[in-house]
């Protein structure tokens, strides 16, 4: 194994380990995290959540989840629009989602 791929390796491990499932009642949830992803781990970070959703999480649910996520990315893509120009805002729209929606 070459450095550059151990380097990799790790980076993806401590990644993992950042992503792992945060309660949605905590302050954390509501923080973004910066750094970069590979399209090919975010694919397999997507794949993943996708998997891993319980059967509390409807058709209708996950339709919904769905286009917030499409609409975060066209966002994203569209030129002009720098997304962590606007994280302050961002992590406000999280936490007033969060106390609206999780009960205490």
């Amino acid at each position: 194994m070459r450095a550059a791929e151990l380097r990799e390796l790790i980076r993806e491990v401590l990644r993992e380990q950042e992503e792992e499932k945060v309660n949605v009642g905590d302050k954390s949830a509501t923080k973004l995290k910066t750094g970069s992803m590979s399209a090919a781990q975010r694919v397999k970070t997507s794949r993943e959540r996708i998997k891993d959703t319980s059967g509390e999480f409807t058709s209708q649910e996950q339709k919904i989840v769905d286009q917030l996520e499409k609409f975060i990315s066209d966002l994203a893509a569209t030129e002009g629009i720098d997304l962590l120009q606007h994280k302050a805002f961002l992590e406000r729209a999280m936490k007033l989602v969060q106390q609206r929606l999780v009960k205490k």
